[in-house]
């Protein structure tokens, strides 16, 4: 993104607070802050649909009452809804968060998790020797945070956990303290791994980089 998402000292915390996990316990953490978890175009479409529908229908009810100006000629009314559609996709693609608004909360519910699982794929959070990665995911223009727990982790801890460390996070983006707190929530995953027996081993190494993944 074109501003700065955390400074260097935010970062700097934020990967001493992983780091700490991963010394005190034998979880892997990852974190990964996405700028969006899809375009939806389709939505641009879906609200110049919208516009259109309900400038036509304003149009002919205007028309029936007889109180359309008499230069509203048929043609003239025509142009208006074109330039009314034209002018309502130009605005929806350039307003992410307006196409976000028109998109139902099932989808994107379902896209943000789509991508949290490509993420958990692409940064290999998979790839630890007794399965105990974790990936906190957050999902900037949504404003959705999901916690996804590897294999060997998910036997013993359950998702209402992960909810309660979601809550952390979108607590601190609401508050804008949003460093303060993903690192309450990376603190919370640590103990959640510690009262669930995750902890360090001998000969345990760091498996994963330790710094906040930014998508640009």
């Amino acid at each position: 993104m074109s501003k700065q998402i955390f400074t260097s000292n935010e970062k700097e915390r934020i990967t001493e607070a992983v780091a700490a996990l991963e010394k005190e316990s034998s979880g892997e953490l990852v974190l990964y802050y996405a700028k969006n978890s899809d375009a939806y175009p389709g939505a641009a479409w879906k609200l110049t649909g919208m516009m259109g529908i309900a400038f036509t229908c304003i149009a002919i009810a205007m028309s029936y009452l007889w109180l359309l100006p008499s230069f509203f000629t048929p043609i003239v009314i025509a142009l208006t809804i074109l330039l009314v559609l034209i002018a309502t996709y130009l605005i929806a693609r350039f307003l992410p968060l307006l196409r976000v608004a028109v998109t139902s909360d099932s989808i994107v519910e379902h896209r943000v998790l789509t991508k949290a699982r490509d993420m958990f794929l692409q940064e290999q959070v998979f790839d630890t020797v007794d399965r105990t990665g974790i990936l906190i995911y957050i999902s900037a223009l949504e404003r959705k945070v999901v916690v996804l727990g590897d294999s060997g982790i998910n036997q013993k801890i359950t998702q209402a956990d992960w909810e309660d460390v979601v809550k952390l996070i979108v607590n601190g983006i609401k508050q804008k303290q949003m460093t303060n707190g993903i690192i309450e929530a990376v603190n919370a995953c640590k103990n959640l791994l510690l009262e669930n027996g995750f902890t360090i081993k001998p000969g345990d190494t760091n498996e994963l980089p330790d710094a906040i993944r930014i998508e640009e």
